[in-house]
């Protein structure tokens, strides 16, 4: 299936490669000017604070422009500006998912490292070796295979839980975008619709990483093609995982 979606998505890409990159390129664009103008509001309190509200308006619209733009492509729409355009209604659903996310990430983290340690298997040399690395990372060549594999060991177990319900939640704003539904509702079938598809997802991010690299080996320009493919990748992906006939009952539909 993989396979059959990395071709599909080739094909998309090929077809309206000036649109996506100029899409993309317009994004990088955007990112590289915003990123000139935190620089120099960054002494400034007020001026920062407004910025970074900003910076998160023009993220959230980013974001969702994307996801339509791919939903549009997939379907064979007309690309007009109308077909992409953020609504309120979306950005404010968007931002709450985010935040919802982040929340539960991070209890999440503390949760499995707090389970970890009433365990006995954390023990102080772990926060020890990182504190070392944070005052001199060259002290990691003084550390023994051992030890560097118990701390490595220790850092999955803490990440693993995260990530598994990371990827499970991982398409969550495609859902609120595609269905319009509430975001508890797109957290529930997230999570229910991904269930067991997990090594799946695992093997298509892998393969997106490498299909990257690939770009990047090109002098950084083949990143021009692969980043854009990268979206409809996820977007077909998500039309796998969540076809329309199931989406459509009523019973998803909370």
């Amino acid at each position: 299936m993989i396979k059959s979606i990395f071709l599909t998505a080739f094909d998309l890409t090929k077809k309206n490669a000036i649109v996506l990159i100029g899409f993309f390129l317009s994004i990088v664009l955007l990112s590289f000017l915003m990123g000139l103008l935190g620089e120099l509001l960054r002494q400034q309190i007020i001026a920062s604070v407004v910025f970074n509200i900003f910076s998160l308006i023009v993220n959230i619209t980013i974001t969702i422009a994307t996801i339509k733009l791919a939903f549009a492509i997939i379907a064979d729409q007309t690309l007009t500006f109308d077909a992409i355009k953020p609504n309120k209604i979306e950005a404010l659903k968007i931002i709450r998912s985010s935040f919802y996310l982040i929340l539960l990430i991070i209890s999440i983290l503390f949760l499995t490292l707090g389970f970890l340690e009433l365990l006995g298997v954390v023990d102080p040399s772990f926060a020890a070796f990182f504190e070392d690395l944070s005052k001199d990372p060259t002290h990691l060549f003084n550390y023994t295979s051992l030890q560097l594999t118990y701390t490595l060991a220790i850092l999955l177990l803490i990440i693993l839980p995260t990530l598994i319900i990371y990827i499970r939640l991982g398409f969550v704003n495609y859902l609120i975008i595609d269905k319009e539904i509430e975001v508890g509702n797109a957290f529930m079938l997230s999570y229910q619709l991904t269930k067991g598809k997990l090594g799946f997802i695992v093997l298509l991010y892998l393969a997106i990483i490498a299909l990257n690299i690939i770009g990047l080996a090109f002098l950084l320009i083949g990143v021009l093609f692969t980043i854009p493919m990268s979206f409809m990748i996820i977007t077909l992906a998500y039309r796998y995982l969540f076809p329309k006939e199931i989406l459509d009952e009523k019973n998803f539909l909370i």
